[in-house]
């Protein structure tokens, strides 16, 4: 989805967020504690309610025993009794021997598995539909008459015991989630007083002035803000180096355009005062290579503007080929060579791929700017060569001329805005070195300018190869 120009999505809720995110895991928290409490709350109520049932089958079992011909049961009422003060569950009771008829008590009462003598084992189970708590005894009767021992089952339903775990499980729930409750509150209140900072910092910006770019002062903020304070000076530097260049250029613009277009006005005021054609054909000549220096050095106030990277209109870099670029840019300035009998030369040395990363415009732009600024101060019939040859990981371009080249002294200083040095030529701008460095640097390259052997100048442009 595409927001227009000037709406705004809605912003996501930190507080909003945070208080999701601790809800979601403080309840998933407390689940897991409620399945663990009430598992304990259980244990501790059939651990108190099975010392009862302990009790009870240890009086019965010890009131059994076998006569010659019996065995007698004889079962207490204290055996019985604790479950009857106040209960509301049932007891149920069995006497017998193991996998035969019951002596007394009630039938088919859930039997435990493998029993050793005279230990009470407790487990849970089902009977007529209702769920009991069960305790189990094997007792010996150690009579030859009777050589199998009696096992005693004793019995209740579960309601006390629920009642009891369902007390102290929702007891023990109902405080933590108290605390839960309490602890969410003060997460929030602790998050709605740690974003103040980042609230007084983004009423700060809104307040500054439309000019005011000047670096934010990370001040009392949290130390976690501080990247995103980092981030935005970056950005507001990046910015105002862009203005910049756009005043920049401007400014530039509106210094050197103000004269060409002054000699334009008055040559063309010129040729309208005159009465004949002859007379008015030396003026519209004036007049045309006047506008022709307009329009080159407003074209390269535009490649300059366009070279420089705090601009943002560098596109993606692309893969170049570097000698077919310097290869079709002679060709294309052969005409230009032509009018002054220069000797016009390129030379490749192939051995190796010369392709680099970069803006084919842009590349395009320095090799004419290079060629270009060689044919205006090389003497008529002079020579000028280009060549391009790939060594280690770099790939060099190099334009030698046997012109007059420059003074050592001066060689930093042509790489300046409209500096031109006083060999009599007027045609230039002082722009053509200015445009070439720069794009040199957006390409992470480097230029250098040397004497050219036997006399000229060499201009030499490394750049990383791909």
């Amino acid at each position: 989805m595409i927001a227009r120009a000037g709406s705004r999505l809605p912003a996501k809720s930190l507080k909003r967020g945070l208080a999701v995110w601790l809800v979601g895991v403080l309840s998933a928290l407390l689940l897991v504690d409620a399945w663990y409490s009430y598992r304990d709350a259980l244990g501790a109520a059939n651990q108190a309610y099975d010392r009862s049932l302990s009790a009870s089958l240890k009086g019965i079992a010890e009131r059994i025993y076998a006569t010659e011909s019996e065995v007698v049961v004889d079962i207490p009422y204290s055996a019985l009794e604790l479950f009857e003060a106040g209960s509301s569950d049932r007891v149920f009771y069995s006497v017998g021997h193991p996998g035969e008829a019951t002596i007394t008590g009630y039938d088919e009462l859930p039997q435990p598995g493998d029993l050793p003598p005279n230990v009470a084992v407790f487990y849970d189970g089902i009977y007529k539909g209702q769920a009991l708590r069960l305790g189990a005894m094997l007792k010996p009767l150690y009579r030859t008459e009777f050589p199998k021992p009696v096992l005693v089952i004793l019995g209740e339903t579960t309601n006390s015991r629920q009642e009891v775990v369902q007390n102290l499980f929702f007891g023990e729930i109902g405080r933590k989630a108290l605390l839960v409750v309490v602890a969410l509150t003060v997460a929030l209140l602790a998050t709605r007083h740690a974003v103040k900072p980042v609230d007084r910092l983004g009423k700060a910006i809104r307040n500054r002035p439309d000019d005011d770019l000047t670096p934010i002062q990370a001040g009392d903020l949290p130390r976690e803000v501080v990247p995103l304070v980092d981030a935005i000076n970056l950005h507001m530097d990046r910015i105002e180096r862009m203005v910049e260049a756009r005043r920049r250029f401007i400014a530039d613009a509106a210094h050197q355009l103000r004269t060409p277009l002054a000699v334009l006005n008055t040559q063309a005021e010129y040729a309208l005062r005159q009465r004949s054609e002859a007379d008015m054909r030396p003026a519209v000549a004036a007049f045309h290579r006047s506008l022709g220096s307009a329009i080159r050095l407003t074209n390269q106030l535009l490649s300059l503007s366009r070279a420089e990277p705090v601009n943002g209109l560098v596109a993606p870099p692309q893969s170049v080929d570097l000698a077919a670029a310097a290869r079709d840019m002679v060709v294309e300035l052969l005409p230009l060579a032509a009018r002054k009998q220069i000797d016009l030369g390129y030379e490749e040395h192939a051995d190796l791929p010369t392709t680099v990363s970069g803006q084919p415009l842009l590349l395009r732009e320095m090799i004419a700017n290079l060629i270009d600024n060689a044919l205006q101060y090389t003497p008529v019939e002079g020579l000028v060569t280009v060549a391009v040859e790939r060594q280690a990981d770099s790939v060099y371009l190099t334009v030698r001329d046997n012109g007059p080249g420059i003074p050592a002294v001066h060689r930093e200083n042509v790489f300046g805005r409209f500096f031109r040095l006083d060999t009599g030529n007027t045609l230039g701008s002082g722009l053509g070195l200015s445009i070439v460095r720069e794009i040199v640097l957006a390409h992470a390259g480097e230029i250098t300018l040397a004497d050219a052997p036997g006399g000229g100048l060499l201009v030499s442009v490394r750049l990383p190869a791909t």
